[in-house]
């Protein structure tokens, strides 16, 4: 049965929900990254993601400067990490340094991969939209990596307040 609810009321009981990190680069080479939930595949042929990504992140400005960007599934063991990468703005700072996550050479990309991610999906700018206050970034996959230890696993965020596990 269903009663009905104010939108706040029911965002949270939507839990759990993905997490990912997009990595970006600056222009003077600092590793930047930021946990993003609103991402999701929108074609298959060819392979696309979008993600929505708020105007004042330095993560978007990037992408629109670059035209490219990796998206990173984290794992369980990421948790703390992750929270930092989404809470810390990094206009100023090497958020990748600073997190003490391992990165490597992606194939197709001038961003690097997050080496013990789940997953790693190398990406170049389709287009930008704007349905309402959020930029939704569309990106094409040109490459795909996964972790090599098939018993790791994606950190999920579990509920209101980044309850990331």
């Amino acid at each position: 049965m269903q009663k009905s609810a104010a939108i706040q009321q029911a965002w949270d009981r939507k839990y759990p929900e993905q997490v990912v990190l997009v990595i970006t680069k600056s222009p003077d080479d600092r590793i930047n990254l930021m946990a993003v939930g609103w991402v999701t595949l929108v074609s298959d042929e060819p392979p696309m993601f979008i993600c929505g990504i708020d105007d004042p992140a330095y993560t978007l400005e990037l992408i629109r400067r670059n035209k490219e960007f990796v998206i990173a599934y984290p794992s369980r063991a990421m948790a703390k990490e992750t929270l930092y990468a989404g809470t810390v703005h990094g206009h100023e700072i090497d958020k990748g340094k600073i997190s003490g996550l391992r990165f490597e050479a992606s194939s197709k990309v001038g961003v690097p991969l997050l080496s013990d991610a789940v997953a790693n999906f190398e990406c170049r700018l389709v287009t930008e939209y704007r349905p309402g206050n959020c930029p939704l970034i569309v990106g094409e996959v040109v490459a795909s990596s996964v972790n090599t230890d098939e018993r790791v696993t994606r950190l999920i965020n579990a509920g209101k307040g980044y309850l990331l596990q």
